[in-house]
């Protein structure tokens, strides 16, 4: 059945003013992803999205427990907070086997694409090696009864890779979870990577349940050092390959990149991976520009969007101020989620988006005229405005309180009547 006369989908293109008939096709070809579940297909709650090349970058929300936290509610009842700041869609990253039913529980509350990460549910045992039928039995247990629309898995690991990333000259041989979680298994077992061994059964549950994959970065690097490495660059051929598999079995497909790259490396390396990667959507975690920013890494990776974003990055994470050290708070997450949306708006403006260009100006024009309430209403968060300039006192027309009477705003003549203005901007 063609997606064109689904409403959905028809509502995701119509936000990202794409042709249905050009989207599909891109789907089809694996250079544009739409995920959604089954689940999701018959929610009206649901706030459908496109990932790719043409489509407003996204920003996904990091959330989860701790290996040893199992108190839900730390997640659930403060998703409020975290969906206050507008996230385009929720991963899960819990480390222990509450994350199940988390997700049946966050699938009641949140609208946007839920995911998760299912190499956590499958290798935190590692020392139980899993039959062909237990191994699919809990990756489609992982998806929680159909309910995820998109769901990560470390596949780009192999005996051998491990055993390159053991003898490699990297500082860091992995910063990945799910990669160290898949080679200890493999260790442990003799064995290979079980997610490349039982691919066509994947692809079978991937297929029934309407998810899609997100091939997980095992490889990105962990500090500038290892950034652009032979080691990232096996592991993208093997994702690339892997991928066309996946592609003809009518799955669809994330792919992972990112990590901590120089500035002026990403616009060499992130076309380069996509590229090989044919054209895949990029989910980018950073890239991190600088390695030493501790408490200050939300700022870091706006400055990886802002980048990567005009070389090819899609989808980018809810990079808290304190990575690499804590787990961050609902509060730290919807920090981080708005200075990324700074970013992606910045990348919108770039682009040319006649829209978002028109609010701009909105907004300047009001701004021009201490117009208060009309800036609120333009403004990226309009609740964050709103509670600002009624903290200071701010009444409509009258100037700010940096400026006071000297006010440029109103001390300087300006021959069209600032109502007009106003209005005509509102209008164009």
């Amino acid at each position: 059945m063609s997606l064109t006369t689904d409403e959905q989908f028809l509502q995701a293109c119509s936000t990202e003013n794409i042709d249905p008939h050009d989207a599909e096709k891109r789907i089809r070809a694996g250079t544009l992803v739409f995920p959604r579940c089954s689940t999701s297909r018959h929610s009206s709650a649901f706030t459908p999205i496109l990932i790719g090349s043409g489509t407003r970058a996204k920003v996904t929300a990091l959330i989860g427990l701790g290996p040893r936290d199992t108190d839900r509610d730390a997640i659930t009842q403060t998703m409020n907070v975290i969906l206050a700041a507008r996230p385009d869609a929720i991963m899960d990253l819990t480390t222990n086997p509450a994350g199940i039913a988390l997700r049946h529980e966050l699938k009641d509350i949140v609208n946007v694409p839920l995911a998760a990460c299912l190499t956590y549910d499958l290798f935190t045992n590692p020392r139980k090696r899993l039959s062909r039928n237990e191994f699919l039995d809990r990756f489609e247990n992982g998806l929680a009864g159909g309910l995820l629309d998109f769901v990560l898995i470390h596949i780009g690991m192999t005996p051998a890779l491990a055993d390159r990333m053991a003898r490699s000259d990297r500082v860091m041989p992995t910063t990945s979870r799910g990669g160290g979680l898949i080679a200890r298994y493999m260790r442990l077992n003799h064995c290979g990577n079980p997610l490349i061994e039982f691919l066509d059964g994947i692809i079978d549950v991937c297929r029934r349940t309407g998810v899609t994959l997100d091939l997980g970065d095992i490889f990105r690097p962990g500090c500038a050092h290892d950034a652009g490495d032979d080691l990232k660059w096996a592991e993208i051929q093997l994702q690339a390959e892997l991928r066309k598999e996946l592609l003809r079995g009518g799955v669809q497909v994330l792919c992972e990149t990112g990590g901590h790259m120089p500035l002026h490396r990403i616009p060499e390396l992130i076309p380069a991976y996509k590229a090989a990667l044919g054209g895949a959507p990029l989910w980018l975690a950073g890239p991190m520009v600088i390695d030493n920013a501790v408490t200050l890494d939300d700022t870091v990776n706006t400055l990886g969007i802002l980048t990567a974003g005009q070389h090819g990055g899609d989808m980018f994470d809810s990079i808290t101020h304190n990575e690499h050290y804590a787990m961050p708070t609902a509060a730290d997450t919807a920090t981080a989620l708005r200075v990324a949306r700074v970013a992606i708006t910045a990348l919108e403006v770039a682009r040319g988006n006649d829209s978002e260009t028109a609010r701009q100006h909105r907004m300047s024009v009001a701004r021009r005229a201490n117009a208060w309430t009309v800036q609120a209403d333009e403004a990226l968060y309009p609740d964050l405005a709103n509670q600002v300039f009624i903290q200071h006192g701010l009444k409509e027309g009258a100037p700010c309180t940096i400026c006071g009477q000297f006010c440029p705003h109103v001390i300087t003549p300006k021959k069209a009547p600032i109502n007009t203005e106003i209005a005509d901007a509102r209008e164009h």
